[in-house]
């Protein structure tokens, strides 16, 4: 029987991004197990990182749906927190309160759309742009992933809702991994949580 995700986002975007992000990062490395991926739980990036009761009843809620076997991922944006430091603790508070449960917190370095930034090649190619432009030097410190998406990929605004899923089905996953200390720890997070 495959594993079941039961997951909790912060955004409408990767409400619907999450199942195709993590079908292409199993998909890319190799791996034979595809978990049941349930439809994420939408919360407030406030409520989760400001307020641990919320957190654990929205983790309560996802988990019961999933069943006793579910396995818990969290996505969420660091924005100006510091990923090394919020991503640990809520996985620590979380592990304690369902201790009989896989969980996994996986902190998008500023935003989730930086991910994209480290594979713009594979963006680009997705909407048809001649070639993608000149990466900054260091894709986790851009302030505004969305606006640089905007400014260097789009003829027109960037829209999470309806952008999110499409980059995500696109993503070059070895090449962001590279570019993207946080996007390799979220895979790497997937391919845990994937262990029987």
């Amino acid at each position: 029987m495959p594993p079941v995700f039961a997951s909790i986002v912060e955004g409408e975007g990767e409400e619907a991004a999450l199942r195709p992000l993590i079908e292409k990062i199993i998909a890319s490395s190799a791996g034979a197990i595809y978990p049941r991926i349930m439809r994420p739980y939408r919360a407030h990036w406030s409520s989760m990182v400001n307020k641990a009761e919320a957190l654990e009843r929205y983790a309560a809620t996802a988990l019961r749906e999933g069943g006793p076997d579910a396995r818990l991922l969290v996505l969420l944006d660091a924005d100006d927190r510091c990923p090394a430091e919020l991503g640990p603790r809520l996985r620590r508070q979380l592990a304690v309160r369902f201790p009989n449960n896989l969980v996994s917190v996986s902190i998008a370095d500023r935003e989730y759309e930086s991910w994209f930034i480290a594979s713009a090649e594979s963006i680009a190619s997705c909407i048809s742009v001649a070639s993608a432009p000149a990466l900054p030097d260091n894709i986790e410190e851009i302030r505004g992933a969305k606006g640089w998406l905007t400014q260097n990929l789009l003829s027109r605004r960037y829209d999470p809702i309806d952008d999110q899923p499409a980059f995500s089905t696109y993503i070059d996953v070895p090449l962001a991994r590279r570019r993207s200390r946080s996007f390799d720890r979220f895979c790497r997070e997937i391919e845990r949580l994937l262990v029987i």
